[in-house]
């Protein structure tokens, strides 16, 4: 079983920054490993946040992360999100690469001209957490 649990941090104009740690729990609920990392996600309207189909990021707390089903498109989902449904995790480098999945960076940076967030290293990240993923699912 792995949890993912977010945070917010910043807000741009159509992006946000999240906190999150990804655990990973045995069949008798202990903890066995965990990592960080941030999300990008697209902007934050809680008033939008549980609308399917929606490009808004979802509420930031705790979600269970379950496998993509062979026709699916991603590999990895956030699973019974409020609302939602189909919230991958895949990479990406701002909010126009997301309609509300969480595209995985080590770091990211504010670009003061657009008001946004982008991600630093997602790929990299992407493959640190899959990894964390199939080795704990």
């Amino acid at each position: 079983n792995i949890i993912i649990n977010t945070n917010r941090l910043w807000y741009g104009k159509d992006s946000t920054v999240s906190a999150f740690i990804a655990t990973a729990y045995d069949d008798e609920g202990k903890r066995v490993n965990s990592m960080e990392g941030y999300f990008l996600e697209p902007e934050t309207d809680y008033d939008r946040a549980e609308i399917a189909g929606d490009d808004k990021a979802i509420r930031y707390g705790t979600y269970n992360i379950v496998p993509g089903e062979k026709w699916q498109r991603f590999e990895w989902y956030v699973d019974k999100v409020p609302g939602r449904t189909g919230i991958a995790i895949h990479g990406g480098t701002d909010g126009s690469n997301t309609l509300g999945c969480l595209l995985p960076a080590e770091d990211f940076i504010y670009d003061k001209e657009n008001e946004n967030y982008r991600t630093v290293n997602s790929g990299k990240k992407k493959k640190e957490l899959f990894n964390f993923f199939k080795k704990f699912y």
